[in-house]
């Protein structure tokens, strides 16, 4: 008799067999640009699919993002499978700054108004080398 332990432990080595090594963190907002391969009868080509992350959902090998884009005026949404073999690469293009975890409230806007601002990353502000040596020869001096 199969135990249920044992079951469990060869799913789990069979999810993470399955799971990607590299896959960039999504979260909504961001917009991407999805390699995704797409099968025409015998062959086989890769299409691009560029839009916004409206919503992120599942866990492990179930992850799944939903992306939505404007083509020729219409909405467009393609869910796709995160550790999907079909997928050949993800690209980040730029974060947004959103407040939400789903954006379905962008289905109803269309033009300027679906804009999502871009999540500004803090640049370290490098101090010059002539500064820290000005700085550190400054007090010896007032000390004598």
């Amino acid at each position: 008799m199969v135990s249920l332990y044992a079951v469990s432990n060869v799913i789990d080595l069979l999810q993470a067999e399955a799971k990607r090594d590299k896959v960039p963190t999504l979260t909504p907002g961001d917009t991407v640009k999805v390699h995704a391969r797409v099968v025409e009868g015998n062959r086989e080509r890769v299409q691009i699919f560029e839009g916004i992350v409206i919503g992120c959902r599942g866990s492990g090998t179930k992850e799944a993002f939903t992306v939505r884009r404007i083509a020729h005026g219409v909405g467009v949404e393609r869910s796709f499978l995160l550790h999907s073999p079909r997928i050949d690469r993800i690209d980040v293009v730029r974060h947004g700054k959103v407040r939400r975890a789903k954006l379905y409230y962008l289905r109803g806007k269309v033009g300027k108004s679906a804009r999502i601002r871009e999540k500004r990353q803090a640049v370290a502000s490098a101090v010059p080398a002539d500064r820290e040596t000005a700085t550190e020869e400054t007090p010896e001096s007032a000390e004598s």
